[in-house]
């Protein structure tokens, strides 16, 4: 740009005369190139226009000034700060709603807002319908969240967009991964194929296929001559496996039997005569697979198989990532599923466990023992995992009430039954998880009209049971854990009756005395659950809140259970109609029912010193004793807190004496209900609170010495331990693999606990709590 230079010598230019007027001719001096020259003003205004283009035609009112301009900054963070704020919250709601679901539902906003005071800070609560909502807009009705101030409305229908959006993404995983295992198990089947076909000619062996025993023992083998040959375990003798007069002999005793669901064995060994029971053959004659006498399915393929697996690393991540639960399939022309072998060892033809049926047979000499044990459906308690396949199902519903039928199969430890079953969504919160619980009723009908009682162990027989999903507590410990801990407490009492069920078998003979079953609490066993031939998950299978399970009657008016499903006030329970609780017996109350629970009101209201006046006569003193203890030592914080009660089951045999049943015990050992906080919750009562209406505060004035006495007793024997709270939680979580837990990792990636709760910190909480307790309870070793 040029220099503007102005040099008038001898004459400043402050001193020279002021023109008048200026036009476009007159010139000023400029410096170019170290030269004086002389410009037109014209030139000069020309040449700025140019440089500051359309500003330069702008009046002065036109320009901003540094405040206005500063004005606008701010007023645009501010609108930045708060879309930024709005879609934060937005998210996080999205996150809240897919994990927690609706917390509550209100029919107008007023109400919602005169509510707020007992909503939980980040929950989803919902407005139905408000008179003054605009529907063209919506305005009012829908989801919020609440975040402790405010309540933010969300986008409508944001639920249904989540699940369309999730639908589709797992749609396109599915699909892409069928294709993917499609082409692997073309390549496998080659490859496996041409293998086997080595290790079975290059075998010089004096038998082509042999069974060992750990110890590299041959237990049963077949010879090249076609022989089966087996060992005697005793004599260790060598026994061939085809004498035909054997094999009549067993065709005459199952003959005798005349069983149904062994038909299709009458028809194997009708057709048998060699070693083998049944052959499966090729277009070309080929034995592709054998049943033999011994209950063994051999082929070369699968016994190639064995011996492949290690040489084919691919394989070894296709079973371990495949959701089949069938690892074998045999199917016929149609592709209808003639029998499979699944991940566990169970080998199931048309229908029936073929190795279960047989030991069965094996088991008893004579025909009454037989028909016993194939016709009653009743398994002992399992050490190992129980495998559930549910087949035939229709989509699984999302809501509670809604149910699906179809068949299934229930495996444990080799013990096995099939039956008709119906599904359902189990427990409200469990609706609005993604992974759900399920009751699963059996029925030994297609038409669901004949239930189907199934016995497990010494338990009470049932025709519904619960598939747990322990959603919220990813270590599937804590619920099946403390059932085993209560019935450690009831055990650890002597007399009789022990058990808060038994008590009405006192003053009884006959059958009146006999013992059903009924424990007072669920039993849960470690589990896993496929659905349709997908992985579901893993869980804990047992007993739930059943009345049968509390040996409560159905409808006589003074025995009572009541379920808290809500929060309560157990000094003060709704009376005739109720609404946070169900009353689950008598099926019809009476007026005596409702004078019960109206007694136990005024009784729980009591003063201190007429309280313990009426104490035996309203309480069961052991109950409620090692009721308190339990709680206050896993400080189960969804079931009892101060005055509040909800979820126990709420038991009387008399109308008069009400006892305390845990239920739900997924909250414990500082989780908090909805998954996604651990505290450090481990001083303070969990029951007691300084008021004079305090419920527990009476019931330990009461029976503070019976208290401390028998948590002493609890502590010496090792029940309230960090080793016991160890090998309670131990014995449940190593019947899972840890390729069984990565299919679980793999199909639920994200969880509300899965990164802040573990055995570690279940023990490190435990162990802070009973030093707490210690003191509390004022114990000494």
């Amino acid at each position: 740009m040029a220099q503007l230079m102005i040099e008038v010598p001898g004459t400043k230019i402050s001193e020279l005369e002021k023109t008048s007027s200026v036009s476009r001719g007159d010139v000023i001096p400029v410096v170019q190139d170290e030269e004086t020259k002389q410009a037109d003003i014209g030139q000069i205004s020309d040449f700025v226009k140019s440089e500051l283009g359309s500003a330069a035609l702008k009046d002065v009112a036109d320009f901003a000034t540094p405040t206005s301009v500063a004005e606008v900054s701010q007023a645009s963070q501010m609108r930045d700060d708060a879309q930024n704020e709005r879609i934060e919250r937005m998210e996080y709601s999205v996150y809240l709603f897919q994990k927690n679901g609706v917390y509550k539902a209100y029919r107008t906003k007023a109400l919602m807002l005169l509510d707020v005071s007992n909503i939980p800070v980040n929950s989803i609560v919902t407005v139905v319908d408000d008179p003054d909502n605009n529907p063209d807009i919506n305005d009012i009705n829908g989801e919020y969240h609440f975040d402790g101030n405010d309540f933010l409305k969300l986008e409508n229908n944001v639920l249904g967009l989540i699940k369309s959006k999730m639908a589709q993404a797992e749609s396109n995983s599915k699909s892409y991964t069928d294709t993917e295992i499609k082409k692997l198990e073309n390549n496998i089947d080659v490859s496996v194929e041409n293998l086997i076909g080595k290790f079975v000619l290059s075998s010089d062996s004096e038998n082509i296929f042999e069974f060992k025993d750990s110890s590299g023992n041959v237990v049963l083998a077949l010879n090249k001559k076609g022989q089966l040959v087996s060992y005697d375990e005793d004599t260790k003798r060598s026994i061939l496996l085809t004498n035909q007069e054997d094999i009549k002999e067993l065709q005459k005793f199952v003959d005798e039997l005349n069983l149904n669901n062994i038909s299709v064995l009458l028809k194997l060994l009708a057709t048998s005569n060699s070693s083998d029971l049944y052959t499966f053959e090729d277009s070309d004659g080929n034995i592709v697979l054998r049943l033999t006498k011994n209950g063994m399915l051999r082929s070369g393929q699968i016994d190639g198989l064995h011996n492949a697996v290690d040489a084919l690393e691919y394989l070894k991540k296709l079973s371990k990532q495949s959701d089949d639960s069938k690892l074998i399939r045999f199917e016929d022309a149609e592709k209808n599923l003639l029998g499979y072998v699944d991940k566990f060892g169970n080998w199931v033809f048309n229908g029936v466990d073929v190795l279960n049926e047989i030991n069965e047979l094996k088991k008893f000499k004579n025909k009454a023992q037989a028909v016993t044990a194939l016709k009653q459906i009743a398994v002992k308690a399992p050490e190992s995992i129980i495998q559930i396949y549910l087949t035939d199902l229709p989509n699984l519903p999302d809501a509670k009430g809604t149910t699906v039928s179809g068949k299934g199969e229930f495996h444990f430890d080799g013990q096995s039954f099939s039956c008709f079953v119906k599904l359902e969504v189990q427990g409200a919160s469990s609706a609005s998880y993604a992974k759900k619980n399920w009751n699963i009723a059996f029925f030994s009908d297609q038409a669901l009209t004949k239930a189907l009682d199934v016995k497990i162990g010494d338990l009470l027989p049932h025709d519904e049971l619960v598939f747990k999903s322990n959603w919220i507590d990813h270590t599937n410990i804590r619920n099946a854990m403390c059932y085993r801990l209560w019935e450690q407490f009831t055990a650890s009492r002597t007399g009789y009756p022990r058990l808060e069920t038994e008590k009405p078998y006192i003053g009884k003979t006959g059958k009146s005395a006999l013992q059903s079953g009924a424990n007072g609490v669920p039993r849960l066993y470690s589990a896993l659950l496929y659905i349709n031939d997908e992985f579901y998950g893993i869980g804990s299978f047992g007993t739930a809140k059943k009345r049968s399970n509390y040996n409560i009657s159905k409808n006589k008016p003074k025995e009572i259970h009541i379920g808290m499903d809500g929060w309560n006030d157990i000094t003060n329970l709704e009376v005739t109609n109720p609404t946070l609780y169900e009353m689950k017996a008598p099926s019809t109350p009476t007026a005596d029912t409702w004078t019960a629970i109206s007694n136990w009101n005024a009784f729980a209201q009591l003063s201190d010193a007429n309280f313990t006046a009426q104490a035996d006569n309203y309480l069961d003193k052991q109950n409620a004793i090692d009721f308190m203890i339990f709680a206050e030592f896993v400080k189960c914080r969804d079931v009892v807190s101060q005055n509040s009660a909800k979820n126990f089951q709420f038991i009387s045999y008399d109308g008069k004496k009400f006892m305390f049943m845990p239920y739900d015990m997924d909250t414990v050992f500082g989780l908090e209900w909805t998954g996604a906080v651990v505290y450090d919750d481990t001083t303070g009562s969990q029951l007691v609170w300084n008021s004079s209406s305090s419920f527990w505060r009476k019931v330990k004035a009461t029976y503070n010495t019976d208290i401390e006495a028998r948590y002493k007793q609890l502590r010496d024997q090792k029940i309230i331990s960090v080793e016991n709270i160890y090998n309670l939680s131990t014995d449940l979580f190593s019947k899972f693999s840890i390729s069984v837990v990565e299919l679980e990792l793999a199909r639920w990636p994200v969880r509300p606990s899965l990164n802040i709760t573990s055995l570690e910190q279940i023990l490190t909480w435990t162990k802070k709590r009973i030093a707490f307790l210690d003191t509390y309870f004022n114990y000494t070793a």
